[in-house]
């Protein structure tokens, strides 16, 4: 008989983990988490129990249930997707995940990330800015007792919790109101972050349970992170640090990373852990302020993040950036270490698999260097350990516009959405570029597509040598053959973007519309085997449909 690779994985997986020590068990963090994000994306149950079973093998022991509307709300039944879970389905995957070691963390963004409910109109009135649907005028007591009743809810659905996550990340318009204009002059744009989370949190303390919050909106205003209590759990996202001295950091209430030459007196006062004992960048060093102020820490890295491509994710960079958190996490005994995956930038949890494996491998192995961690996660996951092949996957998996998030339909507006890119957006995306608007200029976009047929030959070639001595992984193997395909056929495309606007185009309007035509198809088709039927045409769409506009209407 033989048995599923989505069986063998997990269970090989956990052999290789079954070697640990007690002692080794006693010095990991009491949270390692592996993150599940429903935005932009409802994943087929099947496929979702076989991530489950992946990351306890792992040695992930708890998830970050991010579901926004792809459960059957009775707070916000406008929000709920057609293809949302019900809440007895819902609840009966719950029970797997906790029957397999995972504790459940829900999340519920409170501030921003709002786009499936401030999208209705109904709710329009919660709106921070009426231009924007993306955060919540947190000063509105009706949205206080809204979120309040849809934290019941949650908490019915997900039972006993140790900690709920109350989002607050990334509210691009918080406190712009003139409805809030009040309460800023009284408290400050900090000060009523922290008054508005605290407030929404007692149901949860009153239960005994921790609040938790991202950590990037309240130390915009450092001033007003000790008005935060303590009982919250800050996680601290961090996607640029690594595992080596950082060129830049980022300081958030200057909104930018900054090297060590250009950062002034008030940065090193509010945090003296920005440089370390020998005059260097401290890497993930907002961890180490929080942890002074007498917070506990979730460190956060990233597999998937703004700036991937949408068939595959940067192997090298993700690598880097996970390896350099979960040490982070290990040397300074920190609550806990989470990789973060959002959903909006599509790639497969496959073409993941390497880097999420990495890091609860890095939490038991942190002296080890980056080559033997990546060696160890290859075995893991393929049997065997081919030297230099994650710079073959990164060769692949290189963005370039046209397969880089909003150099195709995708987040268009700016914000968390899905809605289709209007007519003539490449178009008008190319004239800013070559007018020298917006973004990088075109010639330097040009450069990068015209670079990207190389790069993906050499992975390819690469990736090829290393089929014949993989013995296992053959899932993880078919998702970057795919990948490889359609980054391929991107790159064919994206360059006679190039030509046609050069006026040397190779191939007629017509033959590359009925191109696209057929990826699309095959993609749909690809992405058929994780997420849902609706997804993955919504996603599919956002890929190709201003590509086949552009040709279609040139």
């Amino acid at each position: 008989m033989r048995i599923p690779s989505s069986i063998i994985l997990p269970l090989l997986l956990a052999l290789a983990r079954a070697e640990l020590t007690a002692g080794d068990t006693a010095s990991l963090p009491s949270l390692i988490v592996f993150h599940i994000d429903f935005n932009s994306v409802a994943l087929k149950e099947d496929y979702l129990r076989k991530w489950l079973r992946n990351a306890s093998a792992m040695g992930y022991n708890a998830v970050l249930w991010e579901v926004e509307g792809k459960i059957k709300w009775e707070t916000c039944p406008e929000c709920v997707s057609p293809d949302a879970y019900s809440k007895s389905t819902f609840r009966d995957i719950l029970d797997y995940s906790r029957s397999l070691g995972l504790e459940v963390i829900p999340l519920l963004q409170t501030v921003g990330h709002a786009e499936y409910v401030l999208q209705h109109d109904k709710y329009s009135h919660f709106k921070e800015d009426p231009e924007r649907y993306d955060c919540y005028a947190t000063c509105n007591p009706e949205l206080r007792k809204f979120i309040r009743k849809w934290i019941e809810e949650y908490l019915d659905l997900f039972g006993p919790v140790r900690y709920f996550h109350l989002g607050g990340d990334e509210a691009y318009e918080f406190a712009t109101s003139p409805g809030c204009a009040k309460w800023v002059k009284e408290k400050g744009k900090g000060g009523l972050f922290a008054e508005y989370v605290s407030d929404i949190a007692q149901p949860l303390l009153k239960k005994g349970i921790r609040p938790c919050i991202w950590n990037d909106q309240i130390m915009q205003y450092p001033e007003a992170i000790s008005q935060i209590p303590n009982s919250f759990v800050f996680w601290d996202w961090n996607y640029w640090d690594g595992d080596s001295v950082p060129r830049s950091v980022m300081v958030w209430d200057k909104g930018q990373r900054l090297s060590r030459d250009k950062l002034d007196a008030s940065d090193l006062e509010h945090y003296p852990e920005i440089i370390d004992r020998y005059g260097n960048l401290r890497p993930f060093y907002t961890a180490d302020a929080l942890k002074r102020l007498g917070y506990d820490v979730v460190l956060c890295s990233s597999a998937r993040s703004s700036g991937d491509g949408v068939f595959a994710v940067r192997q090298a960079y993700h690598a880097s950036n996970i390896i350099g958190a979960a040490r982070k996490t290990a040397r300074e005994h920190l609550l806990g270490n989470c990789v973060t995956s959002w959903a909006i930038r599509i790639p497969s949890y496959e073409t993941q698999a390497i880097l999420l494996d990495l890091a609860p491998l890095t939490l038991r192995n942190d002296t080890l260097s980056r080559a033997d961690l990546v060696c160890r996660s290859f075995e893991d996951i393929f049997g065997s350990c081919a030297k230099g092949f994650i710079e073959a996957l990164e060769n692949i998996s290189s963005p370039f516009p046209f397969a880089d998030g909003r150099s195709t339909g995708i987040q268009w507006t700016g914000m968390k959405d899905s809605r289709p890119a209007p007519p003539g957006y490449i178009k008008q995306m190319i004239s800013d570029w070559k007018g020298g608007d917006k973004g990088i200029p075109w010639g330097e976009n040009a450069s990068r597509i015209n670079a990207s047929g190389g790069r993906i030959s050499a992975g390819i070639e690469e990736l090829n040598r290393f089929l014949s001595t993989a013995v296992r992984g053959t899932d993880v193997l078919e998702h970057w053959e795919k990948a490889e395909y359609f980054q391929q056929w991107e790159s064919v495309i994206a360059n006679e973007i190039v030509s046609g606007e050069g006026g040397r185009a190779v191939k007629s309007d017509a033959e590359i519309v009925r191109l696209l035509g057929d990826l699309k198809r095959d993609y749909k088709h690809w992405l058929d085997e994780w997420m849902t039927p609706q997804s993955a045409e919504i996603n599919a769409g956002l890929v190709y449909d201003a590509l086949i506009d552009y040709f279609a209407h040139k």
